[in-house]
């Protein structure tokens, strides 16, 4: 698979962060990208045709990145999708709560094109999707 056949929904609650963030993904060769204002719309768009990758923010309401997270780890059908956390929560308390939680990893906002094309494409070979 290339990048340019990966599917990834880009889940955060501020609309100019989903915007930078699809324009990194494009700039690395990925060309099917979604996104979602918050967790529950992400995971209604999980449930009707999942995606390779989730890129989502820790802090959103109704549904935080960490409750999506837990959700998608709980069912059958999703539970291998690839699952990068992108968060200004550095706490070492959380960051270990999500990674016991099945987080592939994490990106540190704010962040550099590079830092996040090599976290993505890390994540995507850990589960073995490129």
């Amino acid at each position: 698979m290339t990048p340019a056949d990966i599917q990834i929904i880009v889940v955060d609650d501020v609309q100019s962060m989903r915007i930078q963030v699809k324009e990194i993904l494009r700039s690395c060769g990925f060309e099917k990208i979604r996104s979602a204002a918050n967790g529950l719309e992400a995971l209604r768009m999980m449930n009707e045709g999942a995606a390779h990758l989730l890129l989502c923010d820790w802090h959103m309401a109704p549904m935080s990145g960490l409750e999506l997270l837990k959700e998608i780890r709980n069912k059958e059908e999703l539970k291998n999708t690839t699952f990068v956390m992108l968060t200004a929560e550095g706490t070492k308390e959380r960051v270990l709560e999500a990674l016991k939680s099945g987080l592939d990893d994490y990106i540190m906002k704010p962040f550099t094109t590079e830092h996040a094309r090599l976290k993505v494409m890390g994540a995507l070979l850990k589960r073995k999707v490129l």
